[in-house]
């Protein structure tokens, strides 16, 4: 029974109180499930309660900004308050002088006190935090409305940034760009790229690859191949500004470095030797000069032949209908240009080429169709050749001439003659597992230059089975030819840092790709390990008084015993740090000048074009991963990626956030980090 006197609580009044506490709690925690959809069934009949919540989120969203501004108080509010503190006080005492009423005592000074209170508590709290006094103006108030300060950016002294982007009326143009400053914090507003960098070069044609020399004289530009011909290698000298061309212009020009010190052939080892016995066979090497003749029942060479010297103000072709395979680069002194290609109709694997800067055209040093370019160590070429199936492997290298090839192994004294099982040794983990029985003779037998490939023929037995070939990698010196072969087994495409502290290698097998001439990567996995460098072997200085038909002499002071511990062979230590398990579908990795920088790009497994980028700190003094320094992590970046000093940079994939390509660049100043983003267009490609 309800009583008459009390007022009674309607049930649409009750369910207004509940959308506004549903409302309400919404703001401070999440909504039930149950409670979300009875408001949401209650705001579909109820216009006054939508009409309140959206005033509560006006509100809401009003207050969450005066965390970060402070409201301004009016120009007058203190002399108001004052005025107002005064007349209070004058009527307080003409109160207290006036005949006591004890049925109104203090109620009229009460409220009045309470009010003044209440002033001097809104106007305590809009001074106080601000600091100032009354006699301060009004305008000092209008810094603490602007917006928070971007970071700071990080000044970095980095080498100069090129790459190609596509123009409007579809040609291709180099740019030049310096990044002086990056941004540690993510930004879109912080490090731009230098604005006024402008094209200095314009190619008619989509490049496959561009590499500048080291001296930023000239480009090496590889064109891909199309229907109505194979690519070409072509030498793009960069143009100089002549001395009145206008400041705008030769602010873009990439500063020619000042010339350095060649970096070392062959540097003393840095690794203390492995405790394996060393081998007894000699370093094999090339007596025959490298040269374009073609030996008997080989596939015609790719053209190569223009008339005269090339100008070097104009650009020429180094080789044409050919398909280039994987990197081209220059030597650490700038005099050699080194790089795989194949026939353009798909009739041969890749040989390894050579250009001295300056000749005609370019060199084939091999002749196997199975040499594929992995690197410079210093100024060696860092090259991989699949072995195939029950064929020992071999150091020497088929020439690529009509000359027969040199017998890598003299015939050994009887007491030190090797056995046939007694293995190669070996530093490295065999990944991909040598095949069983497949050490090698005591004397091999050199692979005729003519055989197309190494690619094995199928068996009934292995027809179903993927056949796994067995890389071998070896040092190439361009002036004298000589071929030093790498310890271990399986080892392909290695790449060895400037300092010769460290390498990065796939540690496994290849597989056939199904072209009949190319491989991928089979089982293994890569890996990053010390290095032990060639020994540099002293040469004695001629005798300019020496007559021409003097024969030279063994110096006299060579320890006698230095014959019976031969040095080390060069290759990894055999304490390797897994860098990717496989199976992967391609590498990309490549060092810094310092060393202490790592860039490795693995492909996607779909898509070729595609992969993931990461750096790695390397330790200056071990080599070893830095622990707790990941400065990248690792990003999706298309292939061909720019590592030099102080700074990385790649091509982001086109679609990525919705925009197109643009060039991302990490750079550091020692361990501080920081990115910058060039402008999105399509077409883009980072010059090496």
């Amino acid at each position: 029974m309800t009583l008459p006197f009390r007022r009674r609580h309607h049930d649409h009044e009750a369910s207004h109180d509940r959308a506004r506490a549903i409302v309400a709690m919404g703001f401070l925690e999440p909504t039930e499930p149950g409670d979300a959809a009875w408001l949401e069934a209650h705001l579909i009949g109820c216009g006054e309660c939508r009409i309140e919540i959206e005033a509560y989120r006006a509100d809401r969203e009003l207050l969450r900004g005066l965390r970060t501004s402070v409201p301004e108080p009016p120009r007058d509010l203190w002399a108001r308050t004052a005025a107002s503190i005064e007349r209070e006080a004058g009527r307080h005492d003409r109160t207290a002088r006036a005949p006591v009423d004890g049925r109104r005592i203090g109620r009229v000074p009460l409220g009045v006190l309470a009010g003044v209170l209440v002033v001097l508590v809104v106007v305590g709290t809009s001074l106080v935090p601000r600091g100032i006094g009354p006699t301060v103006p009004a305008g000092s108030a209008v810094a603490v409305a602007s917006p928070p300060p971007e970071p700071t950016p990080l000044a970095v002294t980095a080498k100069t940034l090129t790459w190609v982007q596509e123009g409007g009326d579809g040609t291709f143009q180099v740019v030049f760009a310096n990044v002086s400053q990056v941004c540690a914090a993510a930004s879109e507003a912080c490090a731009p790229f230098d604005n006024a960098s402008t094209p200095l070069l314009t190619l008619p044609s989509e490049p496959q690859a561009v590499v500048l020399s080291p001296t930023s004289e000239q480009l090496i530009v590889v064109s891909a191949a199309t229907s109505s011909g194979g690519g070409e290698v072509l030498v793009v000298p960069v143009p100089t500004p002549e001395p009145s061309a206008s400041s705008s212009a030769s602010s873009v020009m990439p500063p020619t470095p000042a010339p350095t010190e060649p970096a070392p052939t062959e540097p003393a080892p840095t690794t203390p030797a492995p405790t394996t016995p060393a081998p007894t066979e000699p370093a094999p090497t090339l007596t025959a000069t490298p040269d374009t003749t073609e030996g008997p029942g080989e596939n015609p060479a790719p053209s190569a032949s223009p008339s005269g010297s090339p100008d070097p103000n104009d650009s020429w072709s180094i080789l044409s209908g050919v398909i280039v395979v994987g990197e081209a680069a220059y030597s650490a002194d700038g005099r050699w240009l080194a790089f795989s290609a194949r026939p353009i109709d798909g009739s041969a694997g890749p040989d390894l080429y050579l250009w001295r800067v300056g000749d005609p055209v370019a060199s084939a040093v091999t002749a196997d169709r199975r040499t594929f370019f992995a690197g410079w160590f210093g100024n060696l070429v860092l090259a991989s050749r699949v072995e195939p199936i029950d064929t020992p492997s071999l150091l020497e290298l088929p020439a690529a001439s009509d000359l027969p090839p040199v017998d890598p192994t003299p015939t050994p004294e009887p007491d030190q003659a090797p056995k046939p099982g007694d293995p190669k040794p070996d530093r490295t983990p065999k990944a991909g597992g040598p095949k069983q029985g497949a050490a090698p003779s005591p004397t091999p037998s050199p692979v005729p230059a003519t055989e197309p490939s190494g690619s094995p023929e199928p068996t009934p037995t292995a027809a179903a089975a993927p056949v796994e070939n067995h890389p071998v990698s070896f040092l190439l010196d361009p002036e004298t030819g000589t071929v030093t072969g790498l310890a271990g087994h399986d080892i392909w495409r290695p790449v060895v840092d400037p300092t010769s502290r460290a390498i990065v290698y796939w540690s496994g097998t290849l597989v056939p790709d199904g072209t009949g001439t190319g491989w991928a990567l089979g089982t293994g996995r890569l890996l990053l390990d010390g290095w032990i460098a060639p020994v540099v072997t002293p040469m004695a200085s001629p005798d300019p008084s020496a007559s021409a038909d003097a024969t030279a002499t063994p110096e006299a002071s060579l320890d006698s015993l230095a014959s019976a511990t031969p040095p080390p062979e060069p290759g990894p230590v055999g304490s390797p740090v897994v860098l990717a398990e496989g199976p992967l579908a391609d590498f990309e990795a490549s060092f810094d000048p310092t060393g202490t920088r790592l860039a490795v790009w693995i492909r996607d497994p779909v898509n070729a074009d595609v992969g993931t980028l990461r750096l790695v700190a390397l330790d200056p003094e071990t080599g070893g991963i830095v622990e707790g320094l990941d400065p990248l992590p690792g990003v999706a970046a298309l292939r061909g990626f720019s590592i030099g000093e102080n700074r990385l940079a790649w091509v982001t994939p086109p679609g990525q956030d919705g925009e197109p390509s643009h060039v991302q660049v990490l750079a550091w100043t020692g361990d501080e980090f920081g990115q910058a983003a060039g402008v999105a267009v399509d077409g883009l490609l980072v010059v090496r």
